[in-house]
């Protein structure tokens, strides 16, 4: 069952990110990308600071912490979705910066930590989610 889960909200993830890819040619409006009929903000740069979270585990079955780090190491080697979950909660989504670049390999050392991260981050068709620049343990 927690399989199936963690399949399906993979499976979403790669869907929804996968439709920015083949959406319309974005154009400018407003100051704003657009995508099709999806608001896109031009991308900020930023420093976050948060935990790196299997979103596989944590959201299928609320798995996360330091108990869970051996677990989420396998799953970002297997290529499951990754995020930085904020202070307030919330989970920016860790993206590539192209077709040859895993986002993956910036976070394996920080797995289930607390991380600062620079990169510029992106909002559009209801994601938020960033292309990391520097990754350091959090003091």
């Amino acid at each position: 069952m927690n399989r199936s889960i963690a399949t399906l909200v993979a499976g979403l993830v790669a869907l929804t990110l996968g439709s920015v890819a083949v959406a319309d040619e974005p154009s400018m409006a407003g100051g704003h990308m657009m995508s099709g009929s999806h608001m896109m903000s031009p991308g900020k740069n930023v420093t976050l600071t948060g935990n790196v979270v299997d979103l596989s585990c944590y959201v299928g079955s609320g798995l996360h912490g330091t108990g869970h780090a051996a677990c989420a190491k396998a799953c970002l080697l297997k290529g499951q979705p990754f995020g930085i979950q904020t202070s307030d909660g919330n989970i920016v989504t860790i993206l590539g910066s192209g077709p040859n670049d895993n986002p993956n390999a910036k976070v394996l050392p920080f797995v289930e930590r607390k991380v600062t991260v620079t990169g510029t981050e992106f909002s559009g068709h209801g994601i938020t989610g960033i292309r990391i620049d520097t990754i350091a343990a959090a003091k």
